[in-house]
């Protein structure tokens, strides 16, 4: 575990954090597990978010609570399967899950793996919206709108309000897809491109000879070289390294759109099980919303400083729908 760790309150000084860590105050609901967590000391931790937003999180939650967090960071796909395959192992390792997946909480709702949350001791939940709880099992806590990231010296982002800027002739051959295949959100933006334009637009698509990569850090490097012109599907973390370092790139969320949306659940039987909780709880209110969501990723919540605000046009992602089309998807774009 250890050597997984990418950042961690428990040792090593404090992680590096991108602004003021806000103070919770009056607002912190009171949890009936509180005492409980807090004798417990950590919280085991596996998130697919950028680097630079876990120091926040594991700041903000020890200045809450007096806890302390240890994260293992992995893309969400192979933490779906660390996760697993240490369950089938007999093994609970993680406390909290957070990953971009809603069908493997829903497969596994009946193997008892996650905790049910409820307001005794997830007293957030309550000023929750509905809409992103889809179960009493796990919660969605952020989302990162799909959008197109493009080079700035080639378009002017003002110009990029509808997904018909994939089809510009100035992206013809530069024109960096970053692979659908690695994260079901991404085929859902295919889908609702067919939906909203129609199955012949994922075909001109094909005709731009968009060149896959398999990550959108690559991608938006070759964005910022110039050796393509845009990239898309695009979420905001794959370029802001490159944007705040001066690079000629932006990203623009054209409507309707998804995105990439992050759930948490906490292991029912994991190492310190009312620490995982009281992790969730933090997630879900306003002090927490901030750190997690700083600069990169949109909150459920209105009105997050620093967050990315919800685009106007955004979606619920049916991922479900997504992937059993994956195949037909593909074929459209030439994939």
């Amino acid at each position: 575990m250890s050597a997984l760790a990418v950042a961690s309150c428990s040792g090593g000084g404090e992680p590096e954090t991108r602004g003021a860590i806000p103070t919770p105050d009056a607002e912190l609901p009171e949890s009936s597990i509180l005492a409980a967590a807090q004798a417990e000391g950590t919280v085991v931790w596996y998130t697919p978010i950028p680097e630079f937003a876990i120091g926040d999180v594991l700041v903000g939650f020890e200045k809450a609570y007096g806890i302390k967090v240890d994260v293992v960071r992995f893309p969400g796909n192979t933490l779906i399967q660390r996760y697993s395959a240490e369950r089938e192992a007999g093994q609970v390792l993680a406390d909290v899950l957070h990953v971009p997946e809603t069908a493997f909480f829903d497969d596994t709702k009946g193997k008892g793996w996650f905790a049910d949350l409820n307001e005794s001791e997830v007293p957030a939940l309550a000023q929750w919206p509905d809409e992103f709880v889809p179960d009493n099992h796990y919660v969605m806590v952020n989302t990162q709108p799909i959008g197109i990231t493009v080079n700035t010296d080639a378009f002017d982002p003002a110009e990029v309000t509808s997904w018909d800027s994939l089809l510009d002739a100035r992206a013809a051959d530069r024109f960096a897809m970053v692979d659908p295949t690695n994260n079901p959100y991404y085929l859902a933006w295919l889908r609702m491109l067919e939906q909203n334009y129609g199955a012949g637009f994922l075909e001109s698509i094909a005709q731009q000879s968009p060149k896959k990569l398999d990550s959108a850090v690559p991608a938006a490097q070759q964005v910022a070289a110039q050796e393509s012109v845009l990239m898309a599907p695009a979420a905001l973390s794959g370029s802001l390294a490159l944007q705040n370092e001066g690079a000629p790139v932006a990203t623009v969320y054209p409507e309707p759109t998804v995105g990439i949306e992050g759930y948490v659940a906490a292991s029912a039987d994991g190492p310190h099980p009312n620490a995982a909780k009281l992790f969730v709880n933090y997630l879900l209110t306003r002090a927490g919303q901030e750190v997690l969501n700083r600069g990169y990723a949109a909150s459920p919540l209105p009105d997050i400083p620093d967050s990315v605000p919800m685009p106007e046009g955004y979606t619920r992602a049916d991922t479900a729908s997504a992937i059993a089309d994956k195949n037909r998807l593909l074929g459209l774009i030439g994939l």
